[in-house]
């Protein structure tokens, strides 16, 4: 996953959470999403270099790309420039930008998944959760949020959830990444619940 991160000679080291915000309340994550996206691809076109062809990318965007209308030709472009294949990407939208833009992004993100390229539903479980969003849409991943899994060995209420989680991907053919495992008893629960 392509993480976003500020190094500021002013600032010092800024996490997206202080400035994603500002880049798109300012329309500036537009061009700043498409840096990403291109520095993004040409790592990954590094790393299949090094012998590593298996390797897949996954980069968050913005409601505000998806509803440029150059969003899909600008990803096509930059897949064909490092001479990737589409399903090499996998691109994530969260929970709540899906859920307030459902009915702009919906056949841009049908578009996108029929070209090949994944679309991955991050931070599940920390919005609203609807589960109709996952039949309506081409969900290949979901990505349960970390607050699932902090506390997933000493709340028994947690671990319920994140098996259902778990079980309800599997049944719907989606995949199911935990973010935040921090330390091994949560990886062998994870594990242990495939």
């Amino acid at each position: 996953e392509a993480l976003l991160r500020w190094n500021s000679s002013e600032l010092g080291f800024l996490p997206p959470v202080k400035f994603i915000e500002i880049a798109e309340d300012t329309q500036f994550i537009i061009p700043l999403g498409k840096w990403v996206l291109k520095t993004s691809c040409e790592f990954l076109k590094k790393l299949h270099r090094k012998g590593h062809e298996n390797l897949t990318m996954s980069v968050n965007i913005s409601v505000l790309q998806l509803l440029q209308t150059d969003f899909i030709d600008f990803v096509m472009s930059t897949l064909n420039a490092f001479q990737l294949k589409p399903e090499h990407l996998v691109l994530e939208i969260t929970e709540s930008i899906l859920i307030q833009s459902f009915e702009n992004i919906n056949s841009k993100l049908q578009e996108l998944k029929s070209l090949g390229i994944g679309v991955a539903l991050d931070d599940f479980g920390n919005g609203y959760s609807s589960l109709s969003y996952l039949m309506q849409l081409p969900i290949s991943t979901l990505k349960m949020d970390k607050s699932f899994i902090n506390d997933i060995i000493t709340n028994s209420g947690n671990r319920v959830l994140v098996g259902h989680i778990i079980s309800l991907g599997r049944n719907l053919g989606i995949k199911v990444i935990a973010e935040g495992v921090e330390d091994t008893e949560q990886l062998d629960f994870l594990v242990e619940n495939q």
